[in-house]
This record gives structure tokens, sequence and C-alpha cells, in this order.
């Protein structure tokens, strides 16, 4: 499994590019995605209340399904749940300060940078150049404990 965590500041296009990525590795496996959510409706609102309340699961249907447990998770059981379910691709939404190799798209300084992006930078060419980037990358192997 190939893993790229794409980081940077509140938008400098982490998303946009992380979609981006999404669509080109999907044409060559099984991508999967893990997105930073601090602060993110799942620890407010509705459901944070039915949490509060004592379920152990929320289950969220709409057009998906998001499940929320009382499991505590991290980056590393997150990415290992991934391998688990077959993942060849997965793309990380921030986690600036994890070990992954990074795209950046901002000024900020991190570790085991592979490229740094700028917002405006972003067409087919790029998204093609940067897939082809992760796909020759080493497999993923999570830290040893």
């Amino acid at each position: 499994m190939k893993v790229i965590s794409v980081v940077g500041t509140k938008k400098t296009g982490k998303t946009t590019l992380a979609c981006a990525l999404v669509a080109s590795l999907a044409k060559h496996g099984k991508v999967g995605t893990i997105k930073n959510m601090a602060g993110h409706d799942v620890d407010q609102g509705d459901t944070r209340r039915h949490y509060d309340a004592g379920a152990d699961e929320v289950i969220g249907l709409g057009e998906a399904r998001l499940k929320v447990t009382r499991e505590r998770g991290d980056l590393d059981s997150a990415l290992a749940e991934l391998e688990r379910d077959g993942m060849d691709y997965v793309v990380v939404e921030g986690f600036k300060h994890s070990s992954l190799p990074k795209i950046v798209m901002a000024d900020i300084e991190v570790t085991n940078v592979v490229r740094n992006v700028r917002l405006a930078e972003i067409d087919p060419a790029l998204v093609e150049e940067l897939a082809g980037i992760v796909m020759g990358m080493e497999d993923y192997s999570a830290p040893k404990a």
C-alpha cells in the first residue's frame, strides 16, 4: 500500500489536491483516504449529542455511511485498517507532524517533503505527475513500536 499525505495551512488547496489525487489513483487501484477532522461536526452537533448520551456507536446515513465509535483511533490504526481493507493507495489530508511522505501546500516546515505545490499550479498534468510519484513509492510500513 502506497501512502501520501497532503499538508498545509487552511485554505491552501489541500482538499482540492487530495481529491484530484484520489481520482487519478483510482484509475490504478483501490484508494482510501484519511482526513484529520479535529473540530469537525462529528465532534459537535447531533452526532456528539448521541455520543454523549451514551451510544457506543453512531452511524450516520445519507449518500454515504459514517460510523463513529468510542474506540480511540490514531493515524497508524487508521492506516492499518485501510491496509486490511485492501487499499492500494491512501491519500491522507493533514497530519503534518507524521513521518509520512508529504506534498506541502503552504510555507510550513515539515519532514519528508516529496514536493511543494501551490493551488494555482494544480492542473491535470501536475496531478498525473504526483500520482506517478505516489505509484512509484515504497509500500508503507508501520513505525516500529
